[in-house]
This record gives structure tokens, sequence and C-alpha cells, in this order.
């Protein structure tokens, strides 16, 4: 079927065009998009900073509603509103069975690869250019082809834009603070860079009970986001030493600081701002194939931890659900997340408003 998506065919390229799109396969689902997030991951995509490189269509935040089903799929049918778990996980190798879904042994070959979960590839352009699913979702596109394990429903009540966005930022961010670094209520937090996943980790902490909870951005504009979204404090840190601050705001610094750029700078801002005994969190993938120097004596000395978190350490098809819940209670304000949209034609301006800081998050919505 013909589609319109967003397409880089090659590093630094960006266009919206007419591609080919195959039907789904079996366990397969064809999902009309309606809203798709711009994030951060994306952009490294084009950019050629991750695993995955062009050619492909980008986009893997999205939701939208079922137009038809594949054989052998039972978790949905046509006309349901769904949004997208970009981690369709196989439920059955060691690491699913163990509770670790997001390590899903056959997604380093396939969602990570970004390959279909059967290892195939469907979609090409017109003129016969084979392209990518950016993780098994290429939500970027008018329709996208998910397999059922990659769909969660969606309430009538609950806008697609943020079903779109809680399927990345939101689990991601929010799933560091509750999973990885299981924050004790009323312990002091720092986050580090305030984009979609570092203000989602900011609203994680709000919802833990964390005070202070300190914001740490190059951007105004960003710490201005998350003095919105319920930070206590904001610290700049092209103007001051973001560790010294961390400091002088919670005195030996605060329990836990959540990293969501991920550069070599950061990751030790975070590891030597936390306080002695505590516990820094790197989600950011900005470094991902970067070797970074890690001062070991404030690990040993200072007893400092220092975890990795993955895709908020998450369980998505039990998770997306209570972040959905979390929402629609008004405990999880995602919508106040959402500061710019733009029509699907408009994806190149959305990317540069991203790379400019200028947004909170940025959603794509699909006319």
């Amino acid at each position: 079927m013909k589609i319109r998506a967003v397409v880089s065919r090659a590093v630094d390229q960006l266009t919206i065009e007419e591609i080919d799109l195959e039907t789904p396969h079996p366990g397969e689902v064809l999902v009309r998009i309606h809203a798709a997030g711009v994030c951060h991951s994306d952009l490294h995509t084009y950019k050629g900073e991750l695993r995955t490189t062009p050619p492909v269509v980008l986009g893997h935040e999205g939701a939208g509603i079922v137009e038809a089903a594949g054989p052998g799929v039972t978790r949905v049918q046509p006309g349901d509103r769904v949004m997208i778990n970009w981690l369709p996980a196989c439920l059955e190798c060691p690491s699913c069975l163990a509770g670790r879904p997001t390590l899903c042994e056959r997604a380093v070959t396939t969602t990570i690869q970004s390959r279909m979960p059967d290892g195939t590839l469907r979609h090409r352009t017109q003129d016969g250019l084979e392209l990518k699913p950016y993780l098994s979702s290429a939500t970027m596109a008018t329709h996208a082809v998910i397999h059922q394990n990659g769909l969660v429903p969606l309430p009538d009540d609950v806008p697609f834009e943020v079903g779109a966005v809680i399927g990345c930022a939101v689990l991601t961010g929010v799933g560091a603070v509750l999973n990885t670094a299981k924050v004790v209520p009323g312990s002091s937090a720092a986050v580090i860079g305030c984009g979609g996943v570092g203000l989602s980790a900011l609203l994680g902490c709000v919802l833990a009970g964390c005070y202070p909870l300190i914001a740490v951005d190059i951007a105004q504009s960003k710490l201005d986001f998350a003095r919105a979204l319920g930070a206590t404090h904001t610290i700049n840190s092209r103007e001051t030493d973001a560790v010294q601050a961390l400091r002088a705001i919670t005195r030996l610094g605060p329990d836990y600081a959540f990293d969501s750029v991920g550069a070599a700078a950061t990751v030790k801002q975070a590891l030597m701002g936390v306080r002695p005994g505590g516990t820094a969190v790197v989600m950011g993938m900005h470094a991902l194939k970067e070797e970074i120097p890690i001062p070991a004596a404030q690990l040993i000395a200072q007893n400092r931890s220092l975890l990795g978190c993955f895709a908020g350490s998450s369980k998505p098809l039990v998770d997306l659900p209570k972040l959905i819940e979390l929402y629609r209670g008004g405990r999880l304000p995602v919508d106040k997340l959402i500061s710019h949209r733009y029509p699907l034609e408009q994806a190149s301006q959305a990317f540069t408003d991203l790379m400019a800081g200028q947004v909170a998050r940025g959603v794509l919505i699909v006319e």
C-alpha cells in the first residue's frame, strides 16, 4: 500500500515522501497513525549517531487506530485505539521470562537493528530503495505495521498525542525513577538534561515525592519548562558549576541524579553530584558509541552507585497501562510535556526546533 512517511535516505537527509508498505504478516497489525512523538533518538539516528543508520523511516513513539490484523492476531482488532510499544519482546527468551523484556534477546538482532521482529524489511521508496522501520515502528507516517506485542490499548479519553509520548519518553523517564533507582519518597533528586526524557524523569520524581527537586540544563527555556512541571530549583550549567551548585542546595548533594543526556560531561556530573552513598542513573544515549572514563574513587571510597537504564528498566506491557492510568487520574500530567505540535509535512522543522532546545516535547499530528 502507498503511505506518506518521514524518510532519511542518507545521513543528514530528511524527506517526506510517498513510499510502499507491505501488508501485515502473521501476528502483525496495520495501524493508522494519528500522532507521533519527535524524540532525540530519531534525531541521532538520521544524524548517523546510533546503531541504526539510514536509509530508514523514522519514528518510534506513536498512537492510532487499528485498521487491519494479520493472521494469528489475538490482542487487538480493527477499530481499536492503540499506543505503540516500540519493544515488542518475544516473551519467550530467558531475559523475557526473567521479567526483563526490554533486554529481549531477539531484539538485539531485530528491533535494535531497526528490522521487523521476524527480521524482514517492509518499506520501499518509489525508486526501489529498501528502508528500515526505525525500532520496528516507523511511526512518522500515515500508517505503520506493528507486531501485536508492540501494541497497548489506549482508552477513548486519552488523546493520541499523550499515548504517543507515554510510549517512550515517559516510559523511560518515569521508569528510571521508579524501576531503576526505586526512589524512596522524601528523597532529594536532580535531573540533568530537560528534554522530553529528562522532564519525564522530573514528573516521575514529583510522583515519588522528591524534595528538593533540582533541574540542570544549559538552556534557560528548558529550565523554565522544568519549573512549570515541578522543579523546586534550577541550575544553568553553562553559567555555574553544576556539581558545586547541587551541593550548595543539598549540602552534600542529592540522593539521586538522573542523566537524560548520556554525554561524558553529564555522566560525570551525575556521579560527582550525588551525595556519598547516592545513586546516579544514566538513561541518555548521547555517548552510546563512546568510552567514558569513570572516577573509580567516587564509586569505591564514596560508595556511590552508577546505574544504567534502558527504556525505563520497564515491563512495557505492564507499565504502559499503569502510566496511562496515572495520567487519567491526574497524577502524571503528560499533556503538559507537549509544547509543540506539527503536521507530518513539517517534520524537518520539528527536528530543527528540537536541536535548538525550543521544545519540551514535540508531536507530529498525522491528518
